[in-house]
């Protein structure tokens, strides 16, 4: 037995060597890779200078290169610090190919990845290739970086005029935002059942705009004039599809307001789930892996997270940033992991209420009411959304698969009493953060105000 326990202990010892090993070999060939962007990027300065690249691209910001102004670049080495990190221009080492009209984005083998303060960047895949169909159980930022071949860099002045002559979506849209680990993939999934559907699950082009507008790098006027230019793009006109569902990232729900003003003809869904539940989920995703477990550790531990504050900030500004309301006892550097997904959660939750109360026709769906009748809830979801009931049996299929396999999305995988989960000072810590948000305390159901009924 003895013998038997000594095993187990040099084989975990020898499964530690070979993760730590794997993170530092990470590390560093990221490193690498940004070393060698940065390099290469001076040298192109150099050189686009000679060759006359950098006079044309110049001249199209200033508008004067309008039929040259997308800048075709070929893709030869792509990197993520982590595969759900937002995406960015920096994710890719590419060299200049040639110049093409700014219609060349709206190619259906070519679609819009992220936003800067001075360029669209579009990714194109290889022609043929449908960039959606790979979209089954995974997001668009990941599914576009994983099959990207060429980058395609706009000027916001091309960028406006090509979206402008696109104009509104021209087929019918559903927007769905959400507090994340709730059931928004399945919500997403059982619309994608639907024939003729496309579903485009957290564009980041998004992301980065509300990203921009929270750090006061756009102003409100740029700001709604990007977002209008971005859905448009987004929705480009596609004959393969006949309606088109956005699912934005949880940290985005604040957007749904200047949808509703832009686009009315949007129908938006807000996904959400029991509190406890959700932050349990989120703390579920933390235990996954070693690394995330250090962060953790480091995140609520009292001397490290003081020395260390930026692991508490980023995480907070990861999930929470956008969407919160200014309340100045709520300190990002001050919370514990507890206390960041509950204000994540209280903060997306308070957005919905907010908009609701202003009169906007957003449609709150509680993940607990949906899951009690599959069938049911997609006749009555269905119906509230015009869309044709013979389409009810392929949806609810939906329900069949787990698109979550790593979060605690099942009542079965919750602990029977699963506040004791959570310890004391995280509950009161969570309360008192939901109270300051003018909510219920941790685990009671909470209704938003017009929620869907599925009885």
């Amino acid at each position: 037995m003895d013998q038997t326990s000594e095993n187990n202990h040099l084989e975990h010892i020898s499964t530690a060597m070979y993760k730590l090993r794997d993170y530092v070999l990470h590390v560093l060939s990221f490193l690498l890779y940004r070393f060698t962007r940065s390099l290469i990027v001076t040298f192109q300065k150099f050189t686009w200078a000679v060759s006359g690249v950098e006079k044309i691209c110049r001249d199209a910001r200033r508008g004067l290169q309008f039929r040259q102004s997308a800048h075709v670049l070929d893709i030869f080495w792509k990197r993520k610090f982590l595969p759900h990190t937002i995406a960015d221009p920096k994710d890719f080492i590419a060299t200049h190919s040639c110049f093409k009209h700014p219609n060349y984005v709206l190619k259906p083998n070519v679609s819009l990845y992220c936003m800067t303060k001075t360029d669209a960047i579009f990714i194109e895949v290889a022609e043929g290739a449908n960039l959606y169909k790979h979209q089954h159980n995974k997001y668009l930022y990941e599914t576009q970086f994983e099959h990207a071949k060429k980058i395609v860099m706009m000027p916001l002045a091309s960028f406006h005029k090509i979206a402008s002559d696109v104009g509104n979506p021209k087929v019918p849209v559903l927007w769905i935002s959400s507090t994340g680990r709730c059931g928004s993939t399945l919500l997403g999934q059982v619309f994608y059942r639907i024939p003729g559907m496309l579903l485009l699950s957290e564009p980041d082009s998004i992301t980065n705009l509300g990203n921009l507008y929270k750090s006061k790098e756009l102003q409100k006027g740029e700001y709604e004039q990007l977002l209008a230019s971005a859905v448009r793009l987004l929705c480009k006109p596609d004959d393969r599809y006949s309606m088109m569902c956005i699912k934005v990232r949880p940290s985005m729900t604040r957007l749904s307001e200047e949808i509703a003003h832009m686009f009315p003809q949007i129908r938006q869904l807000f996904m959400y789930r029991n509190s406890l539940k959700t932050v349990l989920s989120y703390l579920t995703i933390l235990q996954t892996d070693p690394a995330y477990q250090a962060m953790r550790f480091i995140m609520d531990h009292k001397v490290l997270s003081t020395i260390l504050p930026f692991f508490r900030t980023g995480l907070y500004n990861y999930y929470a940033n956008f969407n919160a309301k200014e309340i100045e006892s709520i300190k990002p550097s001050n919370l514990s992991t507890v206390g960041i997904f509950t204000a994540a959660w209280a903060a997306g939750v308070s957005r919905c209420v907010e908009y609701r109360e202003k009169g906007l026709p957003i449609i709150p769906i509680l993940y607990e009411d949906l899951m009690k009748n599959p069938m049911q809830s997609c006749l009555v979801l269905f119906t509230k959304l015009d869309i044709r009931k013979e389409y009810v049996s392929l949806a609810a299929e939906a329900f069949k698969v787990d698109y979550q396999k790593s979060s605690v999305l099942g009542q079965g995988l919750l602990p029977p009493d699963s506040r004791r989960a959570i310890p004391p000072e995280g509950r009161v810590e969570a309360d008192s953060i939901l109270k300051k948000y003018g909510l219920h305390k941790l685990g009671e159901r909470f209704e938003i105000p017009g929620l869907m009924r599925f009885e």
